[in-house]
């Protein structure tokens, strides 16, 4: 006698895909946003319009709505490998991604907020070693998973050019005072 599934079952698998898919997908993103306005608060774009110089300098609303998108697209490419593996296997990825994506969540205050530029750069340096280490582990799941980081890599790498032009003036500077 041939069993058959249940009805109910795949409404559960189906569920379960819907509530993945937002904890990976749309939290992160949230949580950048809530990051970004605690930023506007604290008057960061004030001092980012003002006191930031670098001549790779993109406007505030740009710098903050691309860290959100990048913070998406680290979400899906976590939920792409888990989903891919399945269960299990797939925890190695969600820890990589979940650390990449709380050193990410550093860039903002260290550079707004704190404007700190050595902490800063430290942190942009880990995340850009991290961002690697997720492309080349995500990538051995699917190829598509781990293109999904590229632009993550490339903001990070633009992220932390831009950061390095203030901070090599400020502290490299023929012109700097002691």
């Amino acid at each position: 006698m041939m069993s058959r599934r249940h009805p109910a079952h795949e409404d559960d698998k189906t569920i379960v895909k819907v509530v993945t898919s937002f904890i990976f997908a749309v939290l992160p993103t949230l949580l950048g946003v809530g990051i970004w306005a605690a930023c506007l608060l604290n008057n960061s774009k004030l001092w980012y319009d003002t006191s930031f110089k670098s001549p790779l300098k993109v406007p505030f609303y740009v710098f903050g709505a691309v860290w959100c998108g990048i913070y998406c697209t680290m979400g899906v490419a976590i939920y792409m490998a888990w989903y891919h593996l399945g269960g299990r296997r797939g925890v190695p990825y969600l820890a990589l991604g979940f650390v990449t994506l709380v050193i990410s969540y550093a860039v903002a205050p260290l550079l707004l907020v704190g404007h700190w530029y050595i902490p800063t750069m430290a942190v942009v340096g880990v995340l850009w070693f991290m961002v690697v280490a997720c492309i080349m582990s995500l990538a051995r799941v699917s190829m598509l998973t781990g293109v999904t980081v590229l632009p993550c890599l490339m903001w990070t790498t633009f992220t932390a050019a831009m950061v390095f032009f203030p901070f090599h003036e400020k502290y490299f500077s023929k012109t700097a005072t002691s």
